[in-house]
């Protein structure tokens, strides 16, 4: 008899074809509610940013959507309201995105949306203008939030000089000097269809939505060239910044380093290794800070992995006066999981939780979708789906305890801490050589 969340997740016959202009197809016939998920991913995203202008990927996703050659952007709400749906359009490090879902007879104008976006944005001057003042007021009360003020200067500690190495979302300064044309020879030149995959999940017979999917993308043309590969993230020296928020009671603090990319064997030993040591309220993690010692109401592990490369860090916050112990806790216990490894106990309990969470996630045509795409795009294989729980059952405490001793930042990595930098300072000292920043630094 199976364990209660064991055996594979189904997944509904997938019909992929790359078309004549190099675009891939994927679509997913998933009978039952009768809908449809559109889901069009172009492999261009934060990380082919220009050196001085942070965000124009996110800028392109957001503006494309405000007019192309053969709508303005009214006429696309208009068409989007009338469906019935909203329109998702994003960018992170990897990708461009656009998605929208709807009843399943509304397949063909779904398509044609996202479609348009992804071909013929025309990147209208007054939206570009509006929509680029809109973001860099909007970074402008990122101060106000000391948790993304951390995970902002997070990413450039771990990242420096990386193509990964900047928020999405871009800097002040370089948005401030991004113009139209900037938005225009992105898109030119790595927006073409062998960048993009398409993906249509539901209640529509494969063979029809192939056939549509086919006449949308028949008219994109041109073949840019590939993207430079990523590299890696190279090691981090241990660091400590301080981003000094005088006003603050309390320190957001981060703990971080590089780590493995999507596409590694290490994936499902690092799901269950960060789930025992700082993924839910049974962590080690959580046990030690909140519970224990009650410096802090929350506190979590977690890989974060791209397609090039990735970090592992510990989030957490403390009153001032306390962030030197809890540094030294989630220390303490990095170094006690790396030399004793998980129990079969919280083994057991993560690998349950783990197994029976992961079908939540895919429950909807648009969850469907987004996972396939991103098969698609981190180069996995489905069967990190189908066989999910298998994979994560099948992982050995052993597997959790190499995998720490590998990429928990016990004597490199960054320490970042926001708060007052004159109360912080000296006592962070023994963590590392630290170097203080003013807060509108990270903007």
């Amino acid at each position: 008899m199976r364990a209660p969340g064991a055996g594979p997740i189904p997944l509904p016959p997938l019909h992929e074809e790359r078309l004549p202009n190099g675009a891939t197809v994927v679509v997913a016939e998933r009978p039952g509610v009768p809908l449809v998920a559109v889901r069009l991913v172009v492999g261009a995203g934060a990380a082919l940013d220009p050196p001085r202008g942070h965000g124009l990927a996110h800028l392109v996703a957001q503006v494309a959507r405000r007019g192309t050659a053969r709508r303005t952007g009214e006429q696309i709400d208009d068409t989007v309201e009338s469906l019935g749906t909203e329109l998702g359009a994003g960018a992170d490090e990897d990708a461009t995105y656009f998605g929208l879902s709807a009843p399943a007879e509304f397949l063909p104008q779904l398509l044609d949306v996202v479609v348009d976006l992804a071909t013929r944005p025309t990147f209208p001057a007054r939206e570009w203008e509006r929509i680029r003042r809109r973001e860099v007021a909007g970074l402008a009360h990122v101060l106000d939030e000391p948790g993304a003020v951390a995970d902002r200067a997070m990413v450039e500690a771990v990242y420096p000089g990386h193509p990964y190495g900047h928020p999405t979302d871009g800097r002040s300064a370089h948005l401030a000097a991004l113009r139209r044309g900037d938005a225009v020879a992105f898109h030119r030149r790595w927006f073409n269809p062998a960048a993009a995959t398409l993906v249509v999940v539901g209640a529509v017979p494969a063979e029809e939505a192939l056939r549509v999917c086919r006449r949308k993308l028949a008219g994109w043309k041109g073949a840019g060239p590939p993207p430079p590969p990523v590299p890696p993230a190279a090691p981090v020296p241990r660091s400590v910044l301080v981003v000094d928020k005088p006003d603050l009671t309390q320190a957001q603090v981060r703990i971080a380093g590089p780590a493995m990319a999507r596409a590694t064997p290490d994936y499902f030993p690092a799901l269950v290794a960060s789930s025992i040591f700082g993924g839910g309220f049974t962590s080690r993690l959580m046990e030690a800070i909140r519970v224990n010692r009650g410096l802090s109401y929350g506190v979590r592990s977690r890989f974060a992995m791209s397609r090039a490369a990735g970090i592992f860090f510990i989030s957490s916050f403390t009153k001032v006066e306390t962030t030197g112990e809890l540094l030294q806790v989630a220390f303490d216990e990095a170094e006690r999981f790396c030399d004793g490894g998980p129990t079969e106990e919280e083994l057991g309990r993560a690998q349950s939780y783990l197994a029976g969470l992961y079908p939540l996630s895919l429950e909807t045509h648009d969850q469907v979708a987004e996972r396939l795409a991103d098969v698609r795009l981190y180069g996995v294989p489905l069967a990190e789906v189908t066989d999910y729980r298998e994979r994560v059952r099948a992982v050995r405490a052993e597997a959790c305890q190499a995998l720490a001793r590998r990429y928990f930042p016990l004597r490199d990595g960054a320490v970042v801490v926001v708060g007052p930098a004159r109360k912080l300072a000296a006592s962070l000292e023994r963590f590392g050589p630290v170097k203080v920043v003013p807060a509108r630094r990270v903007l």
